[in-house]
């Protein structure tokens, strides 16, 4: 394979901008989610949108590997195909929800166009406000790497990849592969009207929904089931138990953990442990989110007045807290944060265990405030001399969860719903 110059990696932190995260729970949820979802993330759970990355890949590769355009340009390629890719799913297929990053645009530019959009990386051509931040180069280019399909650096596949693509969608384009060639390369109009035109054409059938047999074999191996990462084995049998408890249909949640754990633990009793692990970290990062929305809403109001307000809602003990099972979790939690976090974290456990909803504000207060001095930023809720709240940062009046659904409450996915997302789309 031609080597290229490393241009721009992919951020492999891409989220989208505007989650909040203000206990900065997020790294300590994906820590412990990893074990057993290992490549995908909350954002990247289209099978096709994979496909389109490998595409835009191999394309890049080709035209810059034949002089056509110069090795800077590799993120122009891809974009441009994205585009391309978006309409053709969209028309072709009637795609129209978040499996295409950008389908709101999608749709104003066939209207717009008459269905003729431009393919561009101009205002007129751009299907996201920042494309290659929230389109599939930022948020699905890391885990089709860590799924052991992208080389090192801005185009091209590892070998099995290339191989695979070539076989399956490449070599049934033939010659017509040209003019979307010239289309990445020049941009200009993509005709999708009656059936739409050659270039639209060549990429109906390799955008499908469904899945032959030998793209089953290849995105089940590497994307659903981990591939030759360490620990796959994990995640296929986790993916398996899912399939056979029937629990694809719904987001994950504890009745996933409840019904998982009672299949698994005298069977598979790694993955269970796995499970209940996430389950007592939710336990407590779950109700503490909600806690700490309700505070933003109430500036100016005592602590005690508020935890009034809370316990009349709740009516008593949390359920799924249990202080020694929390503190076999504490080295993980620091690895994955911060030693401070981990303390802030565990002062808030201690005191949703003991019923002390009061402290339970006050720490997650301080534990906001510990998370903003790490971002090197103000926390957004103080505490007065008096008391009282003082809110910086105003949050909308979210209802809070009541006593009867704490037993349920459940907040993160552990990437667990990519996963559920690309079995199902393989299942047909």
């Amino acid at each position: 394979m031609t080597a290229f110059p490393f241009l721009t990696r992919e951020d492999p932190n891409a989220k989208i901008k505007g989650s909040r995260d203000p206990l900065g729970i997020q790294p300590v949820w994906a820590a412990f989610g990893r074990h057993l979802v290992l490549n995908l993330t909350t954002q990247s759970s289209s099978v096709r949108g994979f496909t389109s990355v490998l595409l835009a890949r191999w394309f890049g590769e080709r035209l810059i590997g034949s002089g056509r355009m110069p090795a800077e340009a590799a993120l122009d390629v891809f974009l441009r195909f994205e585009q391309v890719a978006a309409y053709v799913r969209h028309v072709a297929h009637g795609v129209a929800d978040s499996a295409i990053r950008g389908i709101e645009r999608v749709r104003l530019h066939l209207e717009e166009t008459g269905g003729r959009p431009r393919i561009d990386l101009g205002r007129t051509g751009r299907i996201l406000a920042d494309q290659k931040t929230y389109g599939l180069w930022g948020l699905y280019s890391v885990p089709a790497r860590r799924s052991g399909w992208l080389a090192e650096g801005p185009v091209g596949l590892t070998e099995e990849a290339r191989a695979f693509v070539e076989q399956h969608y490449i070599r049934p384009m033939g010659r017509k592969v040209a003019r979307l060639e010239r289309l990445l390369v020049e941009g200009g109009r993509l005709d999708t009207r009656r059936g739409g035109d050659q270039v639209f054409q060549l990429l109906v059938g390799p955008l499908q929904p469904g899945f032959t047999a030998a793209e089953r074999g290849f995105y089940g191996r590497d994307l659903r089931d981990g591939g030759g990462l360490p620990g796959a084995d994990l995640q296929r049998r986790f993916r398996e138990e899912l399939e056979a408890a029937d629990r694809l249909a719904q987001g994950f949640g504890r009745g996933d953990v409840e019904a998982l754990v009672e299949r698994t633990v005298s069977t598979r009793p790694e993955l269970a442990e796995k499970l209940l692990r996430i389950a007592r970290i939710e336990a407590v990062v779950a109700p503490a989110d909600a806690l700490f929305e309700l505070v933003l809403a109430r500036d100016g109001r005592a602590v005690d007045a508020v935890a009034a307000e809370v316990g009349a809602a709740w009516r008593g003990p949390l359920p799924h807290l249990d202080r020694m099972a929390f503190e076999s979790l504490a080295v993980e939690i620091e690895r994955a944060s911060s030693r401070e976090r981990r303390e802030h974290m565990a002062v808030c456990d201690a005191a949703l265990s003991g019923g002390d909803l009061a402290g339970a504000i006050r720490g997650v207060v301080r534990w906001n405030a510990r998370v903003m001095a790490e971002r090197k930023s103000a926390p957004w809720v103080t505490l007065a001399r008096d008391g009282t709240l003082q809110v910086r940062y105003r949050g909308i009046e979210r209802r809070l969860p009541s006593g009867d659904e704490l037993a349920s409450l459940w907040a993160n996915s552990y990437f667990v719903d990519a996963l559920k997302a690309v079995t199902r789309e393989l299942r047909g």
